[in-house]
């Protein structure tokens, strides 16, 4: 199965929506058949320099174009400008992965001046060679800019799932190398942005808010293109002395037949260098066609589009009230499913008590009369036992009882030895503690079980008082 989903690239002057389908599970290939790429006109002053100045506004214009689709709370990705954003690659020494996220938030607290409490940031590794180095591009932008895109969003019908920035996407959706500097030209509605890209990752952008030409002419257009290319050479001139290591030999350029002269001249002043237009990478020939009239318009919108469709990596600005929303909505899962349980539970124990009522009151009688007849057995056993033993073997009990008197001496004096229903209790004196326990290994040698202390004291005499006990051993009937 597939689910719908959109791409907003947000400009101060327009929006652009590209529509596709997302396959629910990873493979290769793009198989969406429906797609479709639109441009939302934004009135001047509604948003500036990419912040939202009328709320109002742009939740109506938004509104507006989701009532003419069939689909309410749909899934949505913000491509942002980079002009309220941070972004930068580093190296870093090589990190076992448990450790880069812990290390990422002290690089951002070092090298970003947002407070965390307005910061929204991700990174992404660009490349590692085990135990010596980790490249890594960070992104970063205000918190409150996206809580405001994401709250004029859903007002309108989309939920977010996904922010980056539009130029964070460009370096990957036209495949720049690694090894390569490359100047991409980007038409604007009101002018030009000039972007140094090192690899994929955009590292000086200017923009040229020239006037356009009013009559149309041929020789206005050739002076605007002109100024263009005095300052694109400027651009060129002063990175060069900023960058011994600048590897630019690629101009890529998106737009229309304006940028197309422009590209045109930049190929005669630098014939060493590649000029040309700017193709998206991979890209299905059902989202070429879907892209239609609007060639040089879709670079950001349906390159983020095929990022999240082929599952590559890169920023998502949002993830961090993703993961809160997905906390949440566990425990409130985890919270509905224990109260559930809980009453099933309680209607099945309430039931079953109902049903076993009579039958536990039944059983509590028995179980009472039972305890009590049990009882009775036992005490007649043991009496009749007690009985049996003093009745048929008087004469060899007295010889025991005898014999313990007999370990009397001068160390050892006993003064009460008693017997009753096979329990022998002795009660006496001794000069120190060995004669008790000789007493007790002595009574073992009678034939006593289990002779033990029931209770010993030494008196201000050094005397031990002592009470011993013992049990009767087996003898025959």
């Amino acid at each position: 199965m597939k689910k719908s989903s959109v791409v907003f690239e947000i400009m101060d002057s327009e929006i652009r929506a590209f529509w596709f389908s997302v396959p629910r599970f990873p493979k290769l290939g793009h198989s969406s058949t429906v797609v479709k790429f639109d441009r939302i006109p934004i009135p001047t002053g509604i948003i500036e320099q990419g912040t939202v100045r009328d709320e109002g506004a742009l939740i109506g214009i938004l509104s507006t174009y989701g009532s003419q689709k069939p689909v309410n709370n749909q899934m949505g990705y913000l491509a942002i400008s980079l002009q309220q954003g941070f972004i930068q690659a580093y190296t870093l020494p090589w990190l076992p992965k448990r450790d880069r996220k812990s290390a990422i938030s002290l690089l951002v607290d070092e090298e970003i001046s947002i407070a965390r409490s307005d910061l929204f940031y991700d990174f992404f590794v660009l490349g590692e060679e085990k135990n010596k180095s980790l490249k890594v591009l960070l992104g970063a932008t205000r918190r409150s800019i996206l809580e405001q895109y994401a709250f004029i969003f859903k007002e309108a019908g989309f939920i977010i799932s996904g922010v980056d920035f539009g130029l964070s996407i460009v370096g990957q959706a036209l495949g720049f190398e690694a090894n390569e500097d490359v100047l991409y030209l980007q038409e604007e509605p009101k002018g030009l942005q000039l972007v140094l890209f090192r690899g994929t990752v955009p590292d000086s952008v200017r923009a040229l808010s020239l006037p356009p030409f009013e009559d149309g002419s041929e020789e206005a257009l050739r002076e605007q293109i002109e100024l263009w290319e005095n300052e694109i050479k400027r651009f060129l001139f002063y990175h060069r002395t900023q960058y011994p290591d600048l590897n630019l030999r690629r101009i890529v350029w998106s737009g229309n037949s304006v940028l197309d002269k422009l590209a045109q001249r930049l190929s005669a002043s630098y014939q060493d260098f590649t000029v040309h237009r700017a193709r998206l990478k991979d890209i299905p020939d059902t989202w070429q066609k879907g892209i239609g009239e609007n060639p040089g318009f879709g670079e950001v919108s349906v390159g983020y589009a095929l990022r999240i469709s082929s599952h590559r990596p890169g920023f998502n600005l949002w993830w961090q009230p993703i993961k809160d929303y997905k906390v949440k909505q566990t425990y409130l899962g985890l919270a509905f499913f224990a109260v559930a349980l809980f009453m099933v539970g309680t209607l099945l124990w309430i039931s079953l008590l109902h049903m076993a009522s009579p039958l536990q009151q039944e059983v509590a009688l028995l179980s009472r009369e039972g305890i009590r007849l049990e009882e009775q057995n036992k005490l007649q056993t043991d009496l009749a036992k007690a009985w049996n033993k003093v009745s048929v073997h008087p004469g060899e009990i007295g010889k025991r009882l005898a014999s313990v008197q007999d370990l009397a001496d001068t160390k050892l004096k006993i003064e009460q030895v008693g017997y009753k229903q096979g329990i022998l209790s002795v009660r006496g004196s001794a000069n120190e503690s060995k004669i008790v326990q000789d007493m007790i290994r002595n009574l073992r040698d009678l034939g006593w079980e289990d002779p033990a202390l029931s209770s010993f004291r030494i008196t201000n005499q050094n005397m031990v008082e002592f009470a011993l006990s013992a049990k009767e051993s087996k003898i025959s009937e």
